[in-house]
């Protein structure tokens, strides 16, 4: 799956490639990508399309950040943990 991101003006994003969606609220967007987990910080951030079939997301508001990090690891159970 190709991913792509467009920016304009830091007030409108259009990003491909979505496979999931962790969070949204109106700071902060944290989802993977086809390239990685990818957050989207900034103020006043609204959804203005969301297409799962198309794997496609857009967003309004104010974009401060678009960062990239390592993929979420499984959380294991505490009792797991404990007796490693």
């Amino acid at each position: 799956m190709e991913h792509n991101i467009t920016l304009k003006d830091r007030s409108s994003l259009y990003v491909s490639g979505i496979e999931h969606i962790y969070s949204f609220n109106d700071k902060k967007v944290e989802l993977r990508t086809s390239a990685g987990e990818m957050v989207i910080e900034g103020e006043n951030l609204d959804m203005g399309k969301l297409n799962l079939d198309e794997s496609v997301i857009s967003v309004e508001g104010t974009i401060n950040a678009i960062i990239y990090s390592k993929s979420r690891k499984p959380q294991e159970s505490l009792i797991k943990r404990l007796f490693k």
